[in-house]
């Protein structure tokens, strides 16, 4: 077994964050090249997705089609990140998407993990919201006092 340097694992983390993001963005063939054959999802619940169906590269190709074709449009676009641990193999990030259901604009924000292992990805996990389309993104220092928690001013 090869053992690869930090900086291997730190790219390899890296380039698979963005081609799961590209092909979230509209090239489902990808998970064909960047997933595993054993692969394991995790939804929050409840899923309308059973998990154990999404199990490798041609499952969650079709699954990319199935969820995107709820859209008109789907784009994803990440903000920060992601964050690469080179010795557990997991790359996390958060992420908005602008998304259009009906021609009315519907923006989601999330958080998604991969873990990965011999430059494929071996599991999924993810957390979304649909945001209110007349609330501006701000970060909790724009939000001042409004961000602390109950009981801590």
């Amino acid at each position: 077994m090869k053992t690869h340097s930090s900086d291997e694992l730190y790219a390899t983390g890296l380039r698979l964050w963005n081609e799961w993001t590209e092909m979230w963005s509209g090239r489902p063939e990808l998970a064909r090249a960047i997933v595993a054959d054993r692969f394991v999802l995790h939804l929050t619940s409840p899923s309308q997705v059973a998990e154990s169906s999404v199990d490798g590269p041609e499952a969650v190709e079709r699954f990319v089609i199935a969820y995107r074709g709820r859209f008109q449009r789907l784009t994803f676009h990440l903000g920060c990140g992601p964050f690469v641990d080179v010795r557990a193999g997991v790359v996390a990030g958060p992420w908005f998407a602008d998304t259009s259901i009906d021609g009315s604009p519907r923006p989601v924000c999330g958080m998604d993990t991969i873990a990965f292992r011999d430059g494929k990805i071996t599991e999924y996990w993810t957390l979304s919201k649909e945001v209110d389309a007349v609330r501006r993104w701000v970060s909790a220092s724009e939000l001042g006092d409004e961000a602390a928690p109950a009981g801590s001013k």
